[in-house]
C-alpha cells in the first residue's frame, strides 16, 4: 500500500567492510529427490566449480550447470571433493544458496548529485549504506547500475551469457551532463556501451532520476530522443532500450554540504506530463510502444488520474514506481466487488501511510466502510525523521509512527500498516524499531500486510472474506 520511490543507499565508509567479506557460495539447502540430493551433496558443503570453471555466483551456476554433465568441485569440512552428474538438459540440480553473489558486491564510485546515502543521518542499520553497482544484481533484481564501474570482461559476460533484461541509470545521454549528474570529474558517456549490449541482444531497461536544472529541458528531450533510438524497433533487433522511466529526485531534511538542487513541484510535473504525453503518442506510431513512462509521484504532485492499464504496456518499470497506483486501483475494484455486506461482529481498523498513498488509503477505506459492522479510517504519518519532500510509506519509521497514531482521535482496534516499511523478511523499521515495540507503545494490534487492497482486505475480514487476489 506504499508507493515506492526510487532509493540508492550509498556509504563510502562501509566499503572496506564489504569487500572483506566472505564468500557465500555455501549450500543452503538441497531439494528431496533432485539430482544433487541422490549424489550426496549436503547443506554446508561449499560449491567450489562446475566443469572447472570457477563460480562467481548464482549466475555462473545457471550458466554452467545447464548441460546434462556436470562435474562438480566442492568442499566439506576442509576436504576438497568431486561428483558427476548426469541430468536433463537445463535440469535444476536442486542446489540453494546462502547468497546470489559468491564473491564481493561490485561497490558504486560515483557521487550522484541525487543520491539518497548522502541525505540520510548516522546510526541506520548497516545495509541502508551499501553503495552498489553491481550489474549481476540488475540482472537478477532489477536494481539498476550505472555500468561507470564495468570491466571489459564483465561486459563480454553480460553478453556472452546473454544477462538480459539490465536495467541502467542513464540520467543523460550527453556525456558532459551524465558526468556532472553522477559526480564524475569526467564526461561520462553511456550510448556506446548500451549500443554494445543492443548488439549483443540484451534488452535494457533505463532510468532518468529527473533533477531540474541538471538534466531537464533540452537535455531530457535529446535523451529521449536518442534513447528511443536505440530501441529494437528503431533498430530492427532484439537487443536495445526497451523502456525508459523518468522519476523525480528525492530529497530530505540531512541533505547537508552537498550540491544544491530543486525539487519537482505540482506545476513543474503537470507541465512535463503534458510534454510526455506528446512523445508517448509519436512514440506508438514509430515505435509501436509508448517506450516512455514516467512514475507516479508525477501523477500524485500534478493531481492526476493515472493512466489505464494498457498505458504501462505489462508495467516492465514497476520497481521504479511506475504503475503501483494503477495495480492499487484496479484491485480495489475486484476487491469492492466481493465484500460481503456484513461482519458477524463489529471491528475497527487504522491504515497507517504517507502522504503521497493517502488519497489511495482514503478511497480503500471508504470501500471497505461500506461493510456493515466494519469501521475502516486512515491515519496519515508525516515523516519528520526524513523531512524533505519524501512523503511514501516505505520510508516511515517506527518513532513516527508511533508519534502520529497514538494521537490519532479515530484509531481503531487493530493498526495495519504495509510490510515495505520493515526490512525484507523482519518486522523492523528503519529507526530499528521493531513491530512488537510499536504494539506496545500504542497499546494496540499491528499487522504488517503486502501494499495491495487485497491483503488489507483479507487481514480485516479474516473467515469472513472471500478469496481475494489479483489476477
Amino acid at each position: 500500500m506504499a508507493l515506492s520511490l526510487p532509493v540508492q543507499s550509498h556509504e563510502p565508509g562501509l566499503v572496506p567492510a564489504l569487500e572483506r567479506r566472505k564468500p557465500k557460495n555455501l549450500v543452503e539447502a538441497v531439494r528431496e529427490g533432485s539430482v544433487a540430493a541422490s549424489a550426496g551433496l549436503c547443506v554446508g558443503d561449499r560449491v567450489l566449480s562446475v566443469n572447472g570453471a570457477p563460480l562467481r555466483d548464482i549466475v555462473d551456476w545457471r550458466f554452467h550447470t545447464a548441460g546434462e554433465q556436470i562435474e562438480l568441485a566442492f568442499e566439506r569440512e576442509g576436504d576438497r571433493r568431486f561428483v558427476i552428474l548426469d541430468k536433463g538438459y537445463d535440469e535444476d540440480l536442486g542446489l540453494s544458496f546462502a547468497d546470489d553473489l559468491f564473491d564481493n558486491i561490485h561497490i558504486c564510485k560515483n557521487k550522484c548529485v541525487f543520491c539518497f546515502l548522502y541525505q540520510q543521518p548516522k546510526g541506520l542499520r548497516p545495509s541502508l549504506y551499501i553503495k552498489d553497482d553491481d550489474y549481476r544484481l540488475s540482472f537478477l533484481h532489477g536494481n539498476y547500475v550505472t555500468l561507470t564501474n564495468l570491466k571489459e570482461g564483465e561486459l563480454d559476460r553480460i553478453c556472452e551469457q546473454k544477462l538480459s533484461p539490465m536495467f541502467v541509470s542513464i540520467h543523460a545521454t550527453d556525456p558532459i551532463v551524465r558526468g556532472k549528474m553522477l559526480g564524475r570529474k569526467q564526461p561520462e558517456p553511456v550510448l556506446p556501451i548500451l549500443n554494445r549490449l543492443a548488439d549483443a541482444g540484451i534488452q535494457i531497461h533505463g532510468q532518468v532520476v529527473l533533477c531540474p536544472g541538471y538534466n531537464d529541458g533540452e537535455h531530457l528531450e535529446q535523451t529521449v530522443a536518442e534513447l528511443a533510438d536505440l530501441n529494437p524497433e528503431a533498430r530492427g533487433t532484439y537487443g536495445g532500450v526497451v523502456s525508459l522511466a523518468v522519476v523525480p529526485i528525492g530529497i530530505t531534511q540531512f541533505r547537508e554540504r552537498l550540491a544544491p538542487v530543486t525539487v519537482v513541484s505540482p506545476g513543474y510535473s503537470s507541465t512535463i506530463l503534458d510534454w510526455a504525453e506528446t512523445q508517448r503518442e509519436r512514440f506508438r506510431r514509430t515505435l509501436g510502444s509508448r517506450f516512455l513512462f514516467f512514475s507516479d509521484e508525477f501523477y500524485l504532485g500534478a493531481k492526476r488520474d493515472v493512466p489505464p492499464r494498457s498505458h504501462y504496456e505489462g508495467f516492465p518499470q514497476l520497481e521504479d514506481g511506475v504503475g503501483l497506483v494503477r495495480l492499487f486501483l484496479d484491485d480495489l475494484e475486484k476487491v469492492a466487488r466481493k465484500l460481503p455486506r456484513s461482519l458477524s461482529a463489529p471491528r475497527s481498523y487504522t491504515i497507517v501511510t504517507g502522504e503521497s498513498a493517502a488519497p489511495l488509503l482514503t478511497r480503500f477505506a471508504e470501500v471497505m466502510s461500506r461493510v456493515e459492522g466494519l469501521s475502516v479510517n486512515v491515519c496519515v504519518v508525516h515523516n519528520f525523521f526524513f523531512e524533505g519532500n519524501i512523503t511514501v510509506a516505505g520510508l516511515l519509521v517506527g518513532k513516527d509512527i508511533v508519534r502520529v497514531v497514538s494521537e490519532h482521535p479515530e484509531a481503531g482496534e487493530t493498526i495495519i500498516l504495509p510490510s515495505v516499511m520493515m526490512r525484507d523478511g523482519e518486522n523492523v523499521f528503519l529507526d530499528e524499531m521493531t513491530l512488537p515495540q510499536v504494539e506496545q507503545q500504542l497499546g494496540k494490534r499491528v499487522i504488517a500486510v503486502e501494499r495491495t487492497p487485497s491483503a488489507a482486505a483479507a487481514a480485516m475480514l479474516g473467515d469472513e472474506s472471500v478469496v481475494l487476489q489479483v489476477r
